[in-house]
């Protein structure tokens, strides 16, 4: 008998009562696929007052993705733990 193998490819995590989006994670294979912006439209449903998110200022590839799903920078700050600057992006119906 075969035994059945999964393997997760990817996940997203809400905070429904900030709004806000803390982790949005696809296997490096995966990138391309669509799968990111399937999670996206899954946080939508589940959050549809809207997400908030903090990026790294120096990840140019992850901030061009969030503004073709129609976030936008609302300002900027430092992240807690690692001490790098961020964006912080927001989405809104």
């Amino acid at each position: 008998m075969a035994e059945a193998k999964s393997e997760m490819v990817g996940f997203v995590t809400v905070d429904l009562a900030t709004l806000y989006l803390d982790q949005i994670v696809v296997a490096p294979e995966h990138w391309g696929s669509g799968l990111a912006s399937a999670l996206i439209a899954e946080a939508r449903r589940v959050s549809p007052r809207g997400l908030d998110l903090d990026v790294n200022t120096d990840n140019a590839r992850a901030i061009a993705f969030y503004q073709k799903e129609r976030f936008v920078i609302t300002g900027d700050g430092i992240n807690p733990r690692s001490g790098r600057p961020v964006h912080h992006m927001r989405w809104r119906p």
